[in-house]
């Protein structure tokens, strides 16, 4: 009774009344097994974000990729036999007091709670509260992960996250990974996803990653939640090897010269911004030049940020110096709606797409590659601008 008045003490006099430190802060919920029956297994796990020596990132600056903070686990949820769990916090846990004080979180406001994980799965849910919430179901993801080899590839299938009370509808984000980090990603709506070779060049050994995303909040009277329900399946081998690109180790070229090494084409596989004149604007061309001419038949861009909502890419080549021609380009690139959900948002570019490009069959002749980006629905068409890449491969 005295929670509540306290409460009602704070909606008549200021919205932004502080509880007392000791101030009981309320999170319940509700634990699924897959099935949807009530959960059965261990006690589930609170975590906070601890903040990592070292230096935090500027408001407003790009990742560069450098961890900053850690979640580690805090407390343990125990959900009775029907999977309801109410756990009690503090005014002081969740900053609900509103005291500036010493803290090792990087936020006091932000939590993970998490199921014990499962083969390499993770399930859990993100959620930002410094007041009283009951978060959405949290129920286990059986996925049902399965690779193939299909046309020269590979095919990922899986069993779609069931609907689940007011949860919004989940996204997928398919990634290959290797010993280099994130090989290859891609956004899908739909239950499969489809790997080629070139996607995975020689970054082994290579595993996909699933992970199913999606994102909600709830509102009452005093106090709101913001929540990222996250599934990640275990993790399952790639049957076959990828191809090593023409372009490994060549060198490329910007309006402001020859960059030989050159950082998109190393296998290095680190996000790099491209170099940009001294008094000039962000680059729109980006030139590979190859050594021996080769027959293009495919250029994919990993790491590229869409500067449109959409996008489409562009080839072209040439040849000794002589007049550029189209080669292909990729479909519609599409912005992502929202990223794949990382813990620390320092360790990636938040909105980076990796582009396939297939070429056309008959490609000539040519030893340099152009690529650059256009508005598809502007006339004329207005180009794109490059600003950080990841790798940019020639096969």
């Amino acid at each position: 009774m005295r929670h509540l008045l306290m409460g009602l003490a704070c909606a008549i006099t200021s919205a932004g009344c502080a509880l007392e430190p000791e101030s009981p802060v309320f999170l319940s919920g509700t634990v699924l097994e897959s099935d949807g029956s009530p959960w059965r297994g261990a006690p589930l796990t609170l975590m906070r974000p601890r903040r990592l020596d070292g230096p935090q990132p500027i408001p407003g600056q790009a990742p560069n990729g450098r961890l900053t903070l850690a979640y580690e686990p805090w407390a343990q949820v125990t959900p009775d036999a029907q999977g309801l769990f109410l756990h009690e916090l503090t005014a002081r846990d969740t900053g609900a007091d509103r005291l500036e004080r010493p803290s090792p979180w990087s936020s006091l406001s932000t939590f993970q709670l998490h199921l014990p994980p499962l083969d390499g799965a993770r399930d859990f849910l993100a959620i930002h509260f410094m007041l009283d919430v009951d978060l959405p179901p949290l129920r286990r993801w059986d996925s049902q992960l399965r690779a193939s080899e299909d046309a020269g590839g590979v095919r990922l299938t899986w069993v779609d996250v069931p609907p689940l009370a007011d949860i919004p509808e989940h996204g997928y984000f398919v990634q290959a990974r290797g010993e280099s980090g994130v090989v290859w990603s891609q956004e899908t709506r739909s239950g499969e996803a489809w790997l080629g070779p070139e996607m995975l060049e020689d970054f082994a050994p290579p595993l996909a990653f699933v992970q199913a995303r999606a994102e909600g909040g709830r509102d009452w009277f005093l106090s709101v939640l913001e929540y990222v329900d996250v599934h990640e399946a275990p993790p399952v081998p790639l049957p076959f090897t990828g191809r090593i690109p023409f372009s490994r180790g060549q060198p490329c070229e910007t309006d402001d010269g020859v960059v030989d090494p050159c950082p998109f084409t190393d296998g290095k596989l680190e996000s790099v911004k491209v170099p940009t004149p001294m008094y000039g604007s962000l680059e729109q061309v980006l030139i590979i030049r190859l050594r021996e001419p080769v027959h293009p038949r495919r250029v994919l861009v990993r790491g590229h940020n869409s500067t449109f909502m959409e996008e489409v890419l562009h080839v072209e080549g040439s040849l000794e110096g002589g007049a550029w021609q189209p080669l292909g380009q990729d479909t519609l690139i599409l912005a992502l709606d929202t990223p794949p959900h990382t813990d620390d948002r320092n360790t990636q570019v938040a909105f980076e797409r990796d582009v396939d490009a297939p070429l056309r069959e008959d490609t000539p002749l040519v030893d340099r590659v152009r690529i650059y980006t256009a508005k598809p629905s502007s006339n004329p068409p207005m180009r794109g601008y490059f600003h950080q890449l990841r790798e940019v491969s020639v096969f």
